[in-house]
């Protein structure tokens, strides 16, 4: 096993800002951590079960990535845009509303669904199955074992920029419209890179 190639690849690839942590990011910002663990929720569990899918059809999946991924790509980037005009243009979403607005913040099923059109998550997932541990070890619990490290280091890693959204709230309110242009625009460059249009170009 290649372990400090695999930890560089974990580290950049989860740690980095992609969708997940926008979204979490941005829904701190805008409803504080308390109300985020939902969405956090949610996309832990997404997470897991497509770790857990990467483990065990790994050599299908394998065979089938090639068919899948413009599709993959471009029902994400569509999902990744209406996120991004979400975050870019809300409709009075914020911390200092009452109850009412509850019903706006991001649910476990947002979270969840949100796994299942992320190719940055699939990938992520079949990149380190079928580059790292495929050729190390066929045993299906170093494969579960690697899909639970996988899960929980992405879950940190939102939680962490969320408590970071949550921060950025409370001190910059009064930039909150410059602030949601500027998620919105971070999430739809997310969309524009995995789309596969910058490969066309």
């Amino acid at each position: 096993m290649q372990w400090v190639p695999f930890l560089s690849f974990v580290l950049a690839a989860c740690y980095t800002p992609g969708p997940n942590i926008i979204f979490a990011m941005n829904t701190a910002r805008l409803f504080g951590f308390r109300k985020t663990i939902p969405l956090m929720t949610g996309m832990t569990v997404g997470l897991f079960v497509v770790m857990l899918l990467n483990a065990v059809g790994n050599i299908f999946i394998g065979a089938l990535i090639p068919q899948i991924l413009p599709w993959l790509r471009g029902i994400g980037a569509i999902y990744l845009l209406w996120l991004a005009w979400k975050i870019a243009f809300p409709k009075g979403s914020s911390r200092s509303k009452g109850n009412a607005e509850q019903e706006k913040v991001p649910r476990i099923r947002d979270g969840f669904t949100l796994q299942f059109v992320n190719p940055k998550v699939i990938l992520f997932g079949f990149t380190a199955m079928s580059s790292f541990i495929a050729p190390w070890t066929d045993s299906k619990l170093i494969f579960l074992l690697c899909g639970l490290f996988l899960t929980l280091n992405c879950a940190v890693a939102f939680t962490l920029w969320s408590l970071f959204g949550d921060v950025q709230g409370r001190l910059f309110s009064k930039q909150g419209r410059v602030i949601s242009l500027i998620m919105g625009a971070l999430l739809a460059w997310c969309a524009f890179s995995v789309s596969g249009i910058a490969d066309l170009l």
